[in-house]
């Protein structure tokens, strides 16, 4: 695409009612961020509708997203099936889309043997001062999921990428 920013990522990460997106500049250098719901109905036309509307707006190079195929992952079929839709979009618009496995997060972050997801978002608002106050209580098991959990996961896949592309 001309005149996309060689620079700018969009991170994902989809949840049950949407995803958390954020827009990176640089490793540690944050554009834009933000957790969008989708009406019931069909989450994912409408998931891909709000991701094209991200691209439209911010012109990324890139779309980075988790792995769902790996190992011992537990995501839906719904939200595998959105992953590849989203691949395609990416196709589509002559964006570059890597993908991340959790193993592979982690292990960017191991100095600090983060054991959780939550543990990887208190450090991650460290990094990311300006998402400190989106930082969600530590969960506990019999909760559901935070939806500002999403934000921090889609963080860590931004700050995974550039450091494995480093």
């Amino acid at each position: 695409m001309k005149g996309q920013n060689l620079q700018r990522v969009l991170t994902l990460h989809a949840t049950t009612r949407g995803f958390g997106y954020c827009i990176f500049d640089g490793p540690s250098q944050l554009a834009d961020w933000g957790i969008k719901r989708v009406p019931k109905g069909d989450k994912n036309r409408n998931c891909i509708t709000l991701v094209e509307h991200l691209i439209q707006r911010f012109d990324p190079h890139a779309i980075i997203f988790e792995d769902v195929d790996e190992i011992g992952g537990r995501r839906s079929a719904r939200v595998k099936h959105l992953y590849r839709d989203i691949e395609k979009l990416a196709d589509r618009t002559g964006l570059e889309a890597y993908c991340y496995p959790w193993q592979v997060v982690f292990d960017v972050f191991k100095d600090a043997a983060p054991i959780t997801r939550h543990d990887l978002a208190v450090m991650i608002a460290v990094i990311l001062p300006s998402l400190k106050k989106r930082l969600p209580p530590k969960r506990k098991a019999w909760l559901p999921m935070d939806p500002r959990q999403a934000l921090f996961d889609s963080a860590a896949l931004g700050i995974t990428h550039y450091a494995v592309n480093s």
